[in-house]
Parts: C-alpha cells; structure tokens; sequence
C-alpha cells in the first residue's frame, strides 16, 4: 500500500456514513479506513428506520410508496432526515454522504488530488456520484449519471440537499409518490436491484439522490461485495450472503481500472465525456462469465473478511 499523500487528500470534506446499530463489523471497517487515510467522519444511525420498527414509522409518510420494500423507504427517510439536520447544523457548502460497505483504499492509485477533481466538476453540479454499480457497461471516465446505477458515494451541493428536502419533505411528512417518466428506471429488473420493478416511484435514493438535478458519476469508490445483510449489495433478507454476479464483477472491473489501466489514459480524458475515446475506457461486465466471478466468491469473501478482522459470526463464517 502506498504512503498516505497528505496532499491528494487536503480538504477532502467530512464524511457522513450510514450504518445500523447492529452492524459493528461495518462500522469497524468503515472507521477503520477513514483513521487511516486520517479523514473526518460521524456515523449516522439508520436504525430509527429499520423494517422491524415500521409501526413507528409508517405515519411519517404522505401518500403511498408504490412496489417499495420497507427497509428501502426506511432507508430514503434515513437519508432526508439526516440532510435535514445537517442543513440546519452546519455550514459546509458539500456533503458527503456513503453507505457502510465501501472500499476506499483505491484512492492510493488516483493520480490526481481531492483539490484537483473539484476544479474538473462541470459548471453548475447537484451530485456527483463517487462510485456506483451498473449492471452492464461501466465508464472509467466523469459522465452523468444513468438511471440502471445504483448509488454509491455520493457528493452534493448544499442547494441540491434543500432542493431534495423541498421535493420530499412537507408539512412535517416524507413525500415519495411522484410519478417518474423514465423508463429505464421504472422497468429496470437489472439483477442489482433483487429483481424488483420500482415502477413509477421517486421513492428509493438511488433515484431522488442521483436523479432529480444536473447529477454526475466518476468511478473512484466501489461497493465491496462480500458484506452479508438485506441492507447492502450482497444480502438476503435474512441476513445471509448470496453473492450477485453484476457486483462482483464491478468490483473487479474497479480494481483492475485503477490498478492497471488507468495510465493508459490522460487525466483529462478522465474528466471529460463525449469524447472519441469513451468506448476505449468502457467496461461491458455483462460479457463477462457470471460463473467465473461465482466460482471464485466465496473464497474472495472469506479472504476479504479475514483480513479485514471482520466479526466472522455475523456472516455466518466459522474459522
């Protein structure tokens, strides 16, 4: 691993995580790699909002949030909830906001600094997406954001957080029933998101966060897939770990970006789209082999877990 480089991550803002109270491993992890890299960091609590206290919660809502599973909609309220404390808190004009279950040791192989990519964000940005999973091509390359990503990392204006909370939040009542008209996004069954149809909906994050402004993606910091739990990206509901070809495959594709084939570019063609050579810095994961990545993922999990110090009873591992 490479030396900390004080200097690619100057001014790098505070990161908010979201993470349940039960869920230690992750917090250990997650905590773990933010003190390494010496980053700021609170964890928020989406406990409040878990399946199993939706009486508690349920009268929060207005209107109806059509074809969307309970812990998703505890997960949407958890997320305008707490961009509501942290306008009404703080001053910082971008907020970083992250799931539990994300891999940042990439950043050793980012041949730029923090300071440099906010000077490449196009003119006028809501969000920028900092990683994201795509269920079949996958651009190395800044780019908006499409409607089949899941969200990942992300940074937001502090405009964009008051402009989701306008749309979502009113009189006292979390808002999800608006009609969408993208098509993609109302019919996408893309093996990441569990088969499920979240048909004309603007209820789950991965929409209102990644699709409601002038929303941008760069892949700098993946999911990692070998987390068991319904609340991340290779759970069940209950509890156990099924590992998902298409985040498997994301992960690799990441891995191998940054470790072998980022130099094949220049920076700028990094932070620039529409450009002759897009295709070039394109991975089409859906043409690789579903059975090669599933052959190898439980052995790469139980590796991951061990070496990270992972509580091995909380996914079902014994040593």
């Amino acid at each position: 691993m490479l030396e900390y480089d004080k200097g690619r991550l100057r001014n790098f803002p505070h990161i908010y995580y979201v993470n349940l109270d039960n869920r230690k491993d992750r917090r250990i992890y997650m905590e773990d790699q933010f003190q390494q890299w010496r980053l700021e960091y609170t964890r928020v609590s989406s406990s409040k909002y878990a399946e199993s206290k939706v009486k508690d919660w349920s009268h929060k809502i207005d209107g109806k949030c059509k074809n969307l599973p309970v812990y998703v909609v505890g997960n949407a309220i958890t997320h305008l909830e707490f961009m509501k404390d942290w306008l009404s808190t703080s001053t910082d004009p971008f907020l970083c906001l992250m799931e539990d279950d994300y891999e940042l040791r990439l950043q050793d192989f980012w041949h730029f600094s923090w300071e440099y990519m906010m000077e490449r964000l196009p003119y006028g940005w809501d969000s920028i997406q900092l990683g994201f999973e795509s269920p079949d091509v996958v651009p190395f390359y800044l780019h908006p954001t499409r409607p089949e990503y899941s969200l990942g990392a992300t940074l937001m204006s502090r405009h964009y957080a008051e402009k989701l909370l306008d749309l979502h939040y009113i009189n006292g009542k979390y808002k999800f029933d608006y009609t969408i008209a993208n098509s993609v996004y109302m019919n996408r069954d893309s093996g990441i998101h569990d088969g499920m149809s979240y048909d004309q909906t603007s209820g789950s994050p991965d929409y209102f966060i990644a699709q409601s402004g002038n929303c941008y993606s760069i892949p700098m910091i993946p999911i990692v897939p070998y987390f068991s739990g319904v609340s991340d990206h290779g759970g069940k509901s209950d509890g156990s770990w099924q590992p998902r070809p298409s985040f498997l495959k994301c992960y690799k594709a990441y891995v191998e970006w940054w470790t072998q084939d980022r130099d094949n570019f220049t920076i700028d063609e990094f932070f620039t789209y529409g450009k002759d050579t897009d295709i070039l810095m394109q991975r089409d994961i859906s043409q690789w082999s579903d059975k090669y990545f599933l052959d190898k993922a439980e052995q790469e999990r139980r590796d991951f877990l061990y070496e990270n110090g992972a509580v091995m009873d909380n996914h079902g591992i014994k040593g």
